[in-house]
């Protein structure tokens, strides 16, 4: 694929960068939109969805901003061998980041080859740096003589920086991803441009880093919290055709209704049911939009994915997407 070869194995002594800037108003478009990535989202907020994704890559470095208008529930995996690197640049409402809550001049980070668990706050917008391990490991040791592998155990996936070294990692990512997203048809030397973004990245990222691993405190990544959430997930999407009660979820994970309600409440800030109910609705939305011509009836889907009143169903999924059912189905099939 070419996506793969611009990422793991582009020649040294040309540049191709690909950009993507593109506004999205469904919340599973805006997950298959961000380059390079696999990514699940899960709408927590009711409403319309509009977001926005920014991306520009080339050798093994990506610079993207992602921007939301809900609360999301996120699911994701970076190019493989790959370390992330970024800030939240807005948030509005609680945002979980690895379990770290995010804040002003937190930085945020994702080791490479981890699952990202990322709970949006109801408005966000993130800005970070995706590099290759080779290129990071290299950078690390060439220029600034240090094990980048003994420097990512010293930082939690959210940390305080100091706001100085904040403005300069914000400045460095966003010159990358707006000025070249758009003025890349510009007849510069994109060889040269791309060359001195990378290297203020690089150099940005690192000594972000630095700053964060000299950090005493440490934050609790709520790790069982999340445990419960994604064992919940899972057995919602796979007894799909069940109503479960909090009395079953209880009892098949062992835990207290108290402890279940407590875990929600801490890693997405709604209740069980109504995250079972919104996974549900997101599957069907799934259906209706990338397959509608296997559709014959929504009520059919809608029960498939356990829903019997379909007066409720209706309500719901208007709720949570801002448009009924039906007209997902007729936009999907005009498209």
């Amino acid at each position: 694929m070419k996506d793969e070869k611009l990422w793991f194995d582009h020649p040294q002594d040309s540049v191709e960068i690909t950009t993507v800037r593109q506004r999205t108003e469904d919340v599973l478009e805006h997950a298959i939109t961000l380059p390079f990535w696999s990514q699940d989202y899960t709408q927590l907020d009711k409403g319309h969805f509009s977001g926005m994704v920014t991306s520009v890559a080339s050798k093994g470095v990506q610079l993207f901003r992602e921007a939301m208008n809900r609360s999301v529930d996120e699911l994701a995996s970076a190019p493989q061998d790959s370390y992330v690197i970024g800030l939240p640049t807005i948030i509005e409402g609680k945002s979980l980041w690895r379990g770290g809550q995010l804040s002003k001049n937190t930085l945020i980070t994702l080791d490479k080859n981890a699952e990202l668990l990322f709970r949006t706050s109801h408005s966000s917008e993130i800005t970070a740096a995706v590099i290759s391990e080779q290129r990071l490991e290299d950078y690390a040791a060439n220029v600034e003589q240090i094990d980048i592998n003994d420097l990512m155990k010293k930082v939690n996936p959210v940390e305080v920086i100091p706001h100085a070294v904040k403005s300069r990692l914000l400045s460095a990512l966003f010159i990358g991803t707006e000025h070249l997203s758009k003025n890349l048809n510009d007849s510069m030397d994109h060889h040269q441009v791309w060359r001195h973004v990378e290297d203020s990245v690089l150099d940005s990222c690192l000594q972000a880093l630095m700053a964060a691993s000299e950090n005493h405190s440490r934050h609790n990544e709520h790790r069982v919290h999340r445990y419960i959430v994604n064992c919940v997930r899972d057995i919602t999407l796979s007894r799909h055709c069940e109503v479960l009660t909090i009395g079953d979820l209880c009892t098949t994970l062992n835990v207290s209704r108290r402890t279940l309600n407590h875990a929600f409440k801490q890693v997405l800030g709604i209740t069980p049911v109504a995250y079972m109910r919104n996974v549900r609705l997101h599957r069907i939305r799934a259906e209706l939009k990338f397959s509608p011509k296997q559709v014959t009836s929504i009520a059919n889907v809608a029960t498939r994915w356990g829903f019997w009143h379909m007066s409720l169903f209706s309500r719901y999924y208007r709720e949570l997407f801002g448009e009924s059912s039906s007209m997902t189905l007729e936009l999907a099939r005009g498209q």
